[in-house]
């Protein structure tokens, strides 16, 4: 049983650490509460008449041939003031299709951590109890935080490289000789900065943090591993069959592996756009979405902890992502055009899947404007 004033020093721990990564930066726009007298979508999602111009954009995209952006969407959805209101999916997909993350997983990982230090089984202020990093005196490694992990801040060395086998710690990781404990494969890295100073995008970092939650979870397998998120997170949002993926030591690949509808994406993205609460309950610490979109002092702008955001760069004033896209915007991002964008200012949450592989994203980019415009158009 937590001790009585365990809430509170939580909600303490979190604001500081929100506070210290925000530095000198502005609060961040609050988030939007739940309507009165409307149901949350633990069964099915509220539903209202989608506006015309975002129900002809949806057509638009989803049957488009040509370009090669887009003619890799394959599920749009929009989520606005609690209720459904535009989806579409290409050909041979649905509402029942589940989709795979990539990098998406990344940001239920953060979830995951969040539901653990409710739980008081850890703390993200500690150092991170990696045991690769405590056989030898004065290793360096053992004054990386679990907020540095979340940050990707961490300073480890690692190449996040999906082309060269030779050089891609990341290949090496998912499909080579780490494929195995991909936690233990990252933590056996150097360091290559000062943990805590330097910014870099590691899908070894999330592995380090998945295994260090199934430790703190009590799993001891993949099964028990699995059971702990359906109990915990998704079963109570009403997500009934996501899929994760575990490596053979019994971690989540927390990187890079879950599938899931685009309906279930959209509650994982609400959850956040409520504060971790659902119903009346409090899935996520109080606070926690606060410190997923607070960025990374490192990273100019462009990362929290586990999400990206489209906040200013500090040295340029510019929006990190898009000037077409709300500053206030925080998003869970994957590999092949997957994105599940949540917009307090607006109040919405928008799920783009599909297998976009062209490297300039700016076109996607503008496609989430163009629906969070038509979003808030006049309905048909």
């Amino acid at each position: 049983m937590r001790p009585a004033s365990l809430p509170r020093l939580l909600c303490l721990t979190v604001a500081l650490l929100t506070c210290a990564a925000l530095g000198a930066r502005a609060e961040p726009v609050p988030l939007p509460r739940q309507p009165e007298n409307l149901s949350w979508p633990s069964d099915v999602w509220p539903e209202a008449r989608p506006p015309a111009e975002l129900k002809a954009l949806i057509a638009r995209t989803i049957t488009e041939q040509e370009d090669a952006h887009l003619k890799g969407v394959r599920a749009l959805l929009v989520i606005r003031q609690g209720r459904l209101i535009g989806e579409g999916y290409r050909a041979g997909f649905s509402a029942e299709t589940r989709f795979p993350s990539w990098s998406m997983a990344k940001s239920v990982t953060h979830a995951l951590t969040g539901i653990l230090m409710q739980a008081g089984k850890l703390d993200i202020g500690a150092k991170a109890p990696a045991p690769e990093w405590r056989r030898r005196v004065n290793d360096p490694r053992a004054a990386i935080r679990t907020e540095d992990l979340l940050r990707m801040q961490s300073g480890l060395t690692f190449i996040e490289d999906y082309e060269d086998p030779s050089e891609s710690h990341a290949l090496q990781m998912l499909f080579g000789t780490g494929r195995r404990d991909m936690g233990r494969y990252a933590a056996s890295l150097p360091l290559a900065h000062e943990p805590g100073t330097y910014w870099s995008y590691s899908s070894g970092t999330s592995n380090i943090l998945a295994r260090l939650i199934k430790e703190k979870s009590g799993a001891e397998e993949a099964a028990a591993m699995n059971a702990f998120m359906q109990q915990e997170l998704f079963r109570p949002i009403g997500i009934k069959n996501a899929v994760p993926e575990f490596d053979a030591s019994g971690s989540f690949i927390g990187s890079s592996f879950i599938h899931m509808t685009a309906r279930d994406w959209a509650r994982f993205g609400y959850l956040y756009l409520r504060d971790g609460k659902w119903d009346e309950n409090r899935i996520l610490p109080e606070g926690w979405a606060d410190h997923a979109r607070t960025p990374a002092r490192h990273s100019n702008g462009k990362y929290g902890a586990h999400f990206w955001l489209n906040a200013a760069d500090p040295a340029t004033g510019e929006p990190a992502m898009s000037a077409r896209l709300p500053t206030d915007l925080f998003m869970a991002r994957g590999f092949g055009g997957q994105a599940l964008a949540m917009i307090p200012s607006k109040d919405m949450v928008i799920v783009m899947l599909g297998v976009v592989y062209e490297k300039d994203m700016a076109p996607l980019f503008d496609l989430l404007a163009d629906m969070i415009e038509t979003a808030q158009s006049p309905s048909s």
